[in-house]
């Protein structure tokens, strides 16, 4: 494997060791190798997928080194670093566009082999990427980061880096049993066209800071043709329902849920937005209507995820039965003076 110099980096030639440029034609399996066993303990179903597709592309690496020289169509995909040690790739970092305008880049996959672990890769492997950002013209870079993963969050602390949001997982082994429950009279269904009030509570809740990763966008909330026919089709086989719930005061959505409650075997899961100044409130009321509704269920496990801003539906949720699995952060760090 021959090692590409980078400007400003330094390589044993020889020994082939050190940072170069991520090279989709030759480096896509060992990429996916190495974070297979870098975050094994960490990759959802999207990241297995993920790790499924990059297996698969690996086979046409050739093709897709040519597809990039010549049309730059993977330029975005899995741009980066990677660290050579000795012929083998030992390292690797993704560095990509944030937003069309290249003011922000996020930065993701950084990962090491366990065997080369504490010799200060991780940091190399970071500092290029920031440079690389902040050459682009970059004003922010952000990541995310477990906050079980004190190794790798010290470092980013090290860097500069400040957090500005996170979601928290909770799992119920068994769907949680509700003795009593008084429906709430503001709780009305809502259909898959009611999206511009849904999309317009979840930017209000989340808001612009905590969308540093992702932002918020209105196709999220607008499902293609194909999925309403999927839903309306595992419904009809008794697969189970998708229900939508909001609390409406106005046009305008104050809280809001989507429940999927399974009759086959699998896993219930809730979604849930409330405008932070009806926190404690109507959070409660819709986490019970949820239970209440899944008493005719089988008792499935069941996952969701809630904003760490929002302990009161946390509080709530452990209170009921649900256990805290995971709390992934958003981290950015200010690369220009220019940055708000």
């Amino acid at each position: 494997m021959t090692v590409i110099p980078v400007p400003g980096y330094q390589y044993d030639q020889k020994l082939e060791t050190g940072i170069r440029p991520f090279d989709i034609s030759r480096d896509l399996r060992a990429v996916a190798e190495l974070i297979s066993v870098a975050f094994a303990s960490e990759l959802d179903g999207r990241g297995s997928a993920a790790l499924r597709e990059m297996r698969t592309m690996s086979h046409f690496g050739g093709l897709l080194g040519v597809l990039n020289r010549s049309t730059g169509e993977f330029n975005d995909l899995l741009h980066g670093y990677v660290w050579v040690e000795q012929g083998h790739v030992i390292g690797n970092i993704t560095v990509q566009r944030a937003d069309k305008y290249a003011t922000r880049w996020q930065i993701a996959n950084v990962a090491v082999a366990p065997g080369f672990r504490g010799r200060g890769i991780s940091r190399r492997l970071m500092e290029v990427a920031i440079d690389h950002a902040t050459r682009a013209g970059g004003l922010w870079v952000v990541l995310q980061v477990y906050e079980s993963n004190s190794v790798a969050r010290s470092l980013y602390d090290s860097l500069g880096f400040e957090q500005v949001g996170g979601t928290m997982d909770l799992y119920a082994p068994k769907a949680p049993r509700i003795e009593q429950y008084t429906p709430h009279p503001l709780i009305k269904r809502y259909t898959v066209s009611d999206w511009q009030p849904l999309y317009e509570l979840v930017n209000h809740q989340v808001g612009k800071q905590a969308q540093w990763w992702r932002s918020i966008k209105r196709t999220d909330f607008q499902p293609a043709f194909e999925e309403r026919i999927a839903e309306w089709f595992w419904h009809v086989a008794g697969r189970g329902t998708t229900y939508r719930r909001a609390i409406q005061e106005s046009p305008r959505f104050e809280a809001a849920l989507t429940l999927e409650a399974r009759n086959w075997q699998g896993e219930h899961n809730l979604q849930l937005w409330v405008r932070p100044e009806h926190y404690d409130v109507f959070d409660r009321a819709l986490i019970d209507w949820a239970l209440w509704r899944l008493q005719d269920y089988p008792r499935w496990p069941i996952r969701t995820s809630i904003n760490t801003d929002h302990t009161q539906a946390i509080d709530y949720l452990v209170r009921s039965g649900f256990v805290p699995q995971r709390t992934l952060l958003t981290m950015r760090r200010r690369l220009t003076e220019e940055a708000e």
